[in-house]
């Protein structure tokens, strides 16, 4: 059997362990994984017909593909290609969209920090209108990337500059305002295959607000109360995962708050705290799905 591994061609770089992981997890399962850049991809629609090349020739479709890469469309064009994806198309449009999911998520009852949605040129109103210590991020932003904090309180001198900075780094995203929520600056992320939940890693911040893993917070395995697993299991139902990480903010009681949903969810902090094999799970799930 065939599997497309797709990347853009700078993250294949920084995660070629990884990728190397899914070739050789892939390998002993009697798959071969294919490292498809998304650079050297061409699709769209040639007579009316839907159509996919690489590297400017025609190309073997594979019997699924796992998308490492944000692109909603692409996913869509392989799925209508009769390709199976994962994640899916849905997931990838709703997850790497923080307004979207929240939009989404909303009906369910979950706990959730309330949030304004903004466009791109509405971004100094969202700061005018901030009369308490405010979170702006990025609708696309990963990783704690494109996340900042916005303290109406400051002296004027120092908002002047903070907002020039939040502004410069949103760049062209819309953005969602949040109140700055729980003074543990911990969260928590679950790692979900399927309607599986596999594992959590608790992520604490070593200084400021952001817990995130590549930005220096220390992480632990986590045991999930059997009340947090009907809560994840909500979101879960919501939903046909593939992998993803769920995000919780810790209250500042230890309540579990919905953050967002990571479809290209990192591993590393999974890997430095546990022995679990999430690639090998991974592909045997997905074998499962596409076998029947």
């Amino acid at each position: 059997m065939l599997a497309w591994l797709i990347y853009y061609r700078k993250n294949a770089e920084l995660n070629k362990q990884y990728i190397d992981f899914y070739i050789e997890e892939g390998s002993k399962l009697g798959l071969t994984v294919k490292l498809i850049l998304v650079e050297d991809l061409k699709f769209g629609t040639w007579d009316n017909q839907l159509f996919i090349s690489y590297q400017d020739k025609p190309i073997t479709k594979p019997d699924f593909a796992i998308c490492r890469a944000i692109y909603p469309l692409l996913n869509k064009q392989l799925e209508w290609m009769g390709i199976p994806v994962f994640n899916n198309s849905f997931v990838a449009e709703i997850c790497n969209d923080k307004a979207k999911t929240y939009q989404y998520l909303s009906r369910t009852g979950i706990p959730m920090i309330n949030s304004i949605f903004y466009r791109n040129f509405q971004g100094r109103e969202a700061l005018s209108q901030a009369d308490q210590p405010t979170v702006l991020k990025a609708v696309d932003g990963h990783g704690g990337k494109q996340v900042f904090l916005y303290d109406p309180r400051d002296r004027k001198s120092a908002l002047e500059k903070t907002q020039e900075k939040i502004l410069e780094g949103l760049g062209t995203s819309d953005l969602v305002a949040q109140p700055l929520t729980g003074s543990r600056h911990q969260d928590l992320r679950v790692y979900v295959i399927g309607k599986e939940i596999q594992a959590a890693v608790l992520r604490t911040a070593k200084e400021g607000f952001k817990s995130n893993f590549s930005l220096g917070g220390e992480v632990r395995l986590y045991s999930l109360t059997e009340q947090e697993k009907r809560t994840v299991d909500i979101i879960i139902d919501q939903f046909d995962f593939g992998l993803v990480g769920i995000d919780f903010l810790l209250g500042d009681h230890g309540e579990l708050i919905f953050n967002e949903i990571e479809d290209v969810v990192g591993s590393r902090m999974l890997y430095q705290c546990s022995d679990l094999n999430i690639v090998r799970r991974y592909l045997l799930f997905i074998l499962e799905q596409i076998q029947g």
